[in-house]
């Protein structure tokens, strides 16, 4: 694995101290809601003082950011080639494989001979045309390629089934932000659900539609929050079945999505597998209802079922079976008080020890120093 300073010193005749390097982002799109982690990231890198660049390939203007970094769009390869030459880049890191690091990040970081990481997630890797062309066996083996970044066991078996070494996976959560909220043990029963997320296949939320339907003659309140191009056919869905308990709400700022966790009784997280062979992750979602103690259930999906444990740390079902899921919001509902405390507690405390910023932020810095 190449040395950073000796790559830098091969290109500038000279050394730079760690934090005087010049990192780039190389990304499809930013800031984008929906991929908050990456805000997070830049966010660390530069209240903690890193030189760090946002090259964009799509500007988005829906999140406004509550600190300053320098950021420029590209529209080809050679345009994004002038801007690394430009700011004198030393390194870059991208998320997702498939576009952006099998067009650009890969391509470019062989021509220049400047050192990248990437991060592996979810549509990048597991949508079948996306794996058939990410070219992430050929990616792992450049001298230039530092670590691929990825989610979970998982994952990393997936990688490896194509052809990437073991030696270069490096598992760790994406950056999530949040905080951790005192909770109490509640008097009430489970009334208020709620899923947020995309409107796409893999989220379930049509299977989330049906499970409500079969629980209308109890007094759940289902509400959906999220966008996304599957919105009518939701609607649709909804109207379809005369299911008068559920209801899309549509989308959520970012700023209030912890407000409605807090005010809420469940998050259904109903993941599947979508035909294209879509999957995600791991829901950031999930990981933010854990921090304010909101119980959650799920699906045994990709990396899922590595962190949620059932009536452990929060509740797992089967996906794509609006049955099963129907009968487990009956089941946490009758779980004792005190019991669904203890699991909500447990859901604080593992993800403390699982993912953040900072935990995120240091596994890549420590790689690539």
């Amino acid at each position: 694995m190449i040395n950073l300073f000796e790559t830098y010193y091969i290109h500038n005749k000279g050394y730079k101290e760690f934090k005087d390097i010049n990192i780039a982002y190389v990304l499809r799109g930013f800031p984008i809601h929906s991929v908050a982690f990456i805000i997070s990231e830049v966010k660390w890198l530069k209240e903690n003082g890193y030189n760090i660049f946002v090259f964009t390939n799509i500007s988005y203007k829906s999140v406004d950011l509550d600190f300053d970094v320098k950021t420029e769009r590209y529209n080809d390869t050679l345009e994004l080639e002038s801007l690394l030459i430009k700011y004198n880049i030393d390194l870059m890191h991208t998320h997702f494989v498939y576009p952006t690091c099998t067009k650009f990040t890969y391509p470019i970081a062989e021509k220049l001979k400047i050192p990248f990481t990437v991060f592996a997630h979810a549509y990048d890797i597991f949508v079948n045309e996306n794996d058939r062309n990410n070219q992430i066996d050929e990616i792992s083996k450049s001298k230039y390629c530092k670590g691929i970044f990825t989610l979970s066991r998982f994952h990393k078996n997936f990688l490896i089934e194509r052809g990437v070494k073991e030696e270069k996976i490096i598992i760790t959560k994406q950056a999530s932000d949040y905080e951790i909220t005192s909770i109490k043990e509640k008097d009430n029963k489970i009334k208020k659900v709620i899923a947020i997320s995309r409107f796409v296949e893999k989220k379930g939320l049509d299977v989330l539609i049906d499970a409500a339907k079969l629980l209308e003659d109890k007094e759940y309140e289902f509400s959906i929050y999220g966008f996304g191009d599957l919105k009518k056919d939701l609607e649709n869905q909804i109207e379809e079945l005369g299911c008068t308990n559920i209801a899309i709400k549509g989308e959520l700022p970012h700023n209030e999505v912890k407000n409605i966790l807090c005010e809420s009784d469940l998050l259904i997280s109903p993941c599947k597998v979508a035909k294209n062979g879509d999957m995600d992750g791991f829901p950031t979602i999930i990981f933010e209802s854990m921090a304010v103690g909101l119980p959650i259930l799920t699906t045994t999906v990709s990396s899922i079922p590595e962190i949620i444990k059932d009536r452990v740390n929060g509740f797992i079902t089967e996906p794509n079976n609006p049955k099963k899921i129907a009968e487990k919001i009956v089941e946490i509902s009758e779980i004792p008080n005190d019991e669904l405390y203890q699991i909500r507690l447990k859901a604080q405390e593992d993800v403390k020890n699982i993912s953040s910023v900072e935990k995120t932020m240091n596994c890549y810095i420590n790689l690539i120093k």
